[in-house]
């Protein structure tokens, strides 16, 4: 029982399935067999230790997306006749 848990576990944290797939897989955990809890629970383990060896590189991605985000629009100049173009 204690891998189903952690199954389950692994299952919340995933990024790669989305959060319907994720509560149709919780719903049918407790019907696995051994072998499928290994390969569903290995390839989870897998995604989250590419997350933490890769975190660096998340968050620094990700810090220079808000930098870019927080950076004021620049002033548009018009040139010509007529409105602007929306």
């Amino acid at each position: 029982m204690q891998k189903k848990e952690a199954l389950v576990t692994l299952l919340e944290a995933s990024f790669v399935f989305s959060d319907e797939d994720k509560l149709a897989l919780i719903d049918r955990v407790p019907a696995l067999n051994d072998k499928q809890v290994d390969a569903l629970g290995k390839y989870l383990a897998r995604e989250r230790e590419f997350v933490l060896e890769h975190e660096e590189d998340i968050r620094n991605n990700m810090d220079e997306l808000m930098n870019e985000l927080d950076k004021p629009e620049p002033e548009k100049v018009y040139v010509g006749q007529g409105k602007a173009a929306s």
